[in-house]
Formats: C-alpha cells, structure tokens, sequence
C-alpha cells in the first residue's frame, strides 16, 4: 500500500513537470514542444509528404489574418527528425517571443541535401499550407534562413520573385557550390554563370524589403557575399535594402539579428 503511495506521488510530480517543460533534452537533440512547436505534415506531388513545425502567437485572433515567415535552417539540423531545424530559432523565440506576431513554418532539409529546387518546392508547399490552416496573409509572407538557410533565402527569393513582403538572409552564401549545380534551378544556375553574379540575384529578386545580417568576423561563409549583395542592390536602385555587418561577431549572426526591435518594426511595416 505504501509502495503504491508512493508511486503515485512520483508519477503526479513527474507528469507535472512534463506539463510546464517547453523543452526534453537528449543525448542527441532537443525534443521541442509540440504545443509550441506544432508538427504538421503535407503532400507534395501526390506521392511524397513532407513534416515541418509551426510556431504561433499564443494571442493569436483566428479571425485575423496574420503574415506567416517561411525560415530555412542552417547545415547541422538537416535531416529528417522535425525537431533539428527548431534548433536555430527556438531560443530568439523564447527571448522575444513578446515581439513575434507571426506565424513561423519551418520545413526541414533532408541530410545529404541542400535548399535545391525540390527542397525549395517542399518548404513552399509547407509555407502555401500554414497560410491556409493559420489565416495567413498572403500579402505578408516573410523569408529568412540562417547559413545554408541563408543561401536558400536567396534562391527562394530569385525563384519566386515577387512573393515575399519582407526576405531576411542571415550568414548566407550566394552561389551553388560545384558538387549542388546538378540539383540547382536552371534558371538560377544562369545567374550564377552570369559575368557578375550578385548584380544577376539582386535585379531577378528586384525592389524587395531586404534586411541582410552578417558577422565581421564570420570564417565559414565570408562576410564579402553580404557586402556584394547589399552593393548590387545599392546600384539597381533598390532603396528598400539593409544592411548590418555585426562586428566582434562570427558566424552564428540569429540571436543578434532576432533580439533586435527594430527588426520587428521594421517587418510590420512591410506588405506586398
């Protein structure tokens, strides 16, 4: 009798913690949420499904509609347990959560792969979807993505000209490596082969709102992409472009660029 007592003390202590945890710590991965991290799955093609989380406002009106931010992660999440690509964003959601007024979808790269085409064409199906289950508003879809990410957010952005209010590249690279050209666009590998790249990218992505963060002293994807990108628009006439160089920073620039305020302003200010 005292046993099970006991027991049943230590299983209601134990269930009240799991109540209030946002997030399980494992040997490998941090198990985020699923009340925060919504986990979602769609068809693509008719023969493949994908999964991706959702971050939304608690205080959300679902009556309202509400702009929704397609995010790309960087290299180390990729793979396929729908928790990994939380990893760069889960912590400035949780600083700032207060500031986030936003749907966030985020789809997750297969391993070996890299934001191509069809990785691309998945993320936008997952994006496509969240906006019709979240009241998203078409009008205020956001890109961003980090390393990698970034890379995609600038692919994205040159394949689907024209559909996001606001793009927000983070530590990204502009050009395919040699090994990636196969899986690349062909449109976008035209870019790339241009006799100035960077001038290709910013006059296919046009007059968008763009807030571009990079590390000074970042050594794994150099610092001189973001100036080139940020000058060729600079030239093309582009008024609606930022830059931040952050200094005494490397390459993880996320939390610098998400914990800063006016970051939300500024993309509550922007629709097509």
């Amino acid at each position: 009798m005292r046993f099970m007592l006991i027991a049943s003390i230590v299983a209601l202590f134990v269930g009240a913690l799991a109540g209030c945890t946002k997030k399980v710590e494992t040997a490998s991965q941090t198990v985020y949420s699923p009340e925060e991290f919504l986990s979602r799955e769609v068809s693509v093609g008719g023969n493949k499904s994908i999964r991706y989380r959702v971050f939304s406002p608690r205080n959300r009106d679902p009556e309202l509609k509400v702009p929704v931010m397609l995010y790309l992660h960087g290299a180390d999440d990729r793979g396929e347990d729908n928790e990994r690509q939380l990893n760069d964003l889960a912590g400035s959601i949780g600083a700032n959560g207060k500031n986030i007024q936003f749907v966030i979808v985020f789809p997750q790269c297969p391993k070996d792969r890299f934001w191509d085409k069809e990785i691309i064409r998945d993320a936008m199906t997952a994006l496509e979807q969240t906006a019709k289950d979240f009241n998203g508003d078409d009008q205020r879809f956001y890109l961003a993505g980090f390393s990698l990410g970034g890379y995609g957010v600038w692919t994205t952005a040159a394949m689907h000209p024209g559909k996001f209010a606001a793009i927000i590249p983070m530590s990204g690279r502009v050009l395919p490596r040699a090994a990636e050209r196969k899986y690349v666009d062909l449109e976008m590998l035209k870019l790339a082969d241009a006799g100035n790249p960077y001038a290709a990218f910013a006059e296919k992505i046009g007059n968008a709102a763009i807030w571009i963060f990079h590390g000074a002293n970042d050594n794994i994807v150099p610092v001189e992409n973001s100036r080139r990108m940020f000058s060729a628009f600079t030239k093309n006439g582009n008024a609606n472009v930022r830059y931040s160089e952050l200094p005494n920073v490397g390459h993880s620039s996320i939390a610098s660029a998400f914990s800063d305020p006016e970051l939300y302003t500024w993309l509550a200010n922007q629709r097509l």
